[in-house]
C-alpha cells in the first residue's frame, strides 16, 4: 500500500503536479519552529524544540520510510503515545506533545501545506494530576496579590492589574497601543498588528479574531497615570516589552511566595482570575464573549463555580414556588 502511494507521488512529481503535503516534514518543523520563535516566548520555543526532537527520534527509529508531511497520519501519533509512555513520560507530558503537534498542523493548514489535521482524531490521555490553577477569585486574595505587588515590584503593578481586570493575554498586554484605547467610550480594542495576531479565528472569514473590552474607572485611572512616551501602553524601562521576557512570570512567583496564593506561577493565571471572578455572577456565554473565546469548552476551563455561588443558586430554586409536600401516610 505504501509503495503504491509513493509511486503515485513520484509520477505526480514527474508530471509537474504539486501534491499538497509533499514538503519534507523535517523542513516544515524547522520552518514552524522559526515561526514560534518570532511569535511566542523564548521558553515556548525551547519547549517546542525539545518536543519535536523527540518526534524526529521516534520517526527515525519506528518509521524511517516516512519523509513527507502528509505521511504523518493518525496511526503514527497513536504509536507515538505508546512510545512516550514506554519512556516513562507522564500523561500530561504526552498530552502537551499532542497539543503541540495539533497546533503545528493547524498552522500547516493555514499555510496550505496540508488539507487536514490528523491530530483531531487522536485522543488525549485523561490526567488527574494537572497543575492546579491559582486565581485571585476573592477580594482578599485579589488585594493580597496587588498589595504585595506594590511592595515588591511596584513598576509591574499597572501591567498585572490591567491584565487581571481586562483578562489580557501576555501578548495582548505587551502590544497594546494608545490608539487601541478609546477614552470617550471607555473601551480597549484588541486588534491585529504587524508583529501581533490576536488569538482565535473568525468562523466567517477565518481572519484573526479581534475584540472590544470595556474598562472600569479604576483601570482608566491607571491608564491616565502612565506616560505616553511610546505608542505602546505598557513599557519596561521606557521601552517596549520583549515577547521573550520571562520576568513577569518570575515576579508573580516571587509575589505569592509563602502566601495562600503559593503555586501561582503564570501570567495567564491573571486572565484565569478574571474568568473565575466573572463566573460568580455572569452567564458563561457572556464570559465567553468577554474573554474572546471561539469555543465554549475553552471558557469552561476558566470558570469555576464557587460553593457560595452554588448556595445562591439553591436559594433561587428554593424561592421559586412554595408547593407543600404531601403528607406522609402513617
Amino acid at each position: 500500500e505504501y509503495l503504491d502511494v509513493r509511486r503515485e507521488q513520484i509520477e505526480n512529481i514527474q508530471l509537474g503536479i504539486k501534491e499538497i503535503g509533499t514538503v519534507p516534514y523535517k523542513d516544515f518543523i524547522k520552518e514552524y519552529l522559526n515561526y514560534v520563535w518570532n511569535n511566542y516566548a523564548k521558553e515556548t520555543h525551547k519547549t517546542y524544540k525539545g518536543i519535536f526532537k523527540d518526534l524526529v527520534i521516534f520517526l527515525d527509529d519506528k518509521y524511517p520510510h516516512i519523509q513527507r508531511l502528509n505521511e504523518l497520519r493518525i496511526k503514527v501519533f497513536e504509536d507515538y503515545k505508546i512510545w512516550l509512555k514506554d519512556t516513562d513520560r507522564k500523561d500530561n507530558t504526552v498530552n502537551n506533545h499532542l497539543k503541540t503537534f495539533k497546533a503545528m498542523f493547524n498552522v500547516a493548514i493555514k499555510w496550505e501545506r496540508i488539507d487536514k489535521n490528523p491530530l483531531t482524531q487522536v485522543g488525549l490521555i485523561n490526567v488527574d494530576d494537572e497543575k492546579i490553577i491559582v486565581t485571585l477569585n476573592t477580594p482578599d486574595r485579589f488585594n493580597l496579590f496587588f498589595n504585595r505587588c506594590k511592595e515588591l515590584k511596584p513598576e509591574y503593578f499597572p501591567h498585572y492589574y490591567c491584565s487581571a481586570k481586562l483578562a489580557l493575554r501576555f501578548g495582548e498586554m505587551i502590544t497594546l497601543e494608545w490608539s487601541n484605547i478609546d477614552f470617550e467610550h471607555n473601551v480597549v480594542s484588541i486588534t491585529r498588528k504587524e508583529t501581533f495576531n490576536p488569538k482565535g479565528r473568525s468562523k466567517k472569514d477565518k481572519k484573526a479574531k479581534e475584540r472590544i473590552i470595556p474598562f472600569s474607572p479604576d483601570v482608566r485611572k491607571i491608564f491616565e497615570s502612565l506616560p505616553r512616551k511610546n505608542k505602546r501602553v505598557f513599557l519596561k524601562h521606557g521601552k517596549p516589552i520583549d515577547p521573550h521576557d520571562n520576568s513577569f512570570r518570575y515576579w508573580i512567583a516571587r509575589i505569592v511566595k509563602k502566601t495562600e496564593l503559593c503555586g501561582m506561577t503564570r501570567f495567564h493565571e491573571l486572565r484565569h482570575s478574571a474568568g473565575d471572578i466573572l463566573g460568580q455572577s455572569h452567564s458563561i456565554y457572556d464570559i465567553k464573549a468577554f474573554l474572546g473565546h471561539s469555543d465554549i469548552r475553552t471558557t469552561e476551563r476558566y470558570v469555576r463555580i464557587s460553593d457560595e455561588a452554588k448556595k445562591r443558586m439553591a436559594e433561587t430554586l428554593g424561592k421559586f414556588g412554595t408547593a407543600t409536600p404531601p403528607a406522609t401516610p402513617q
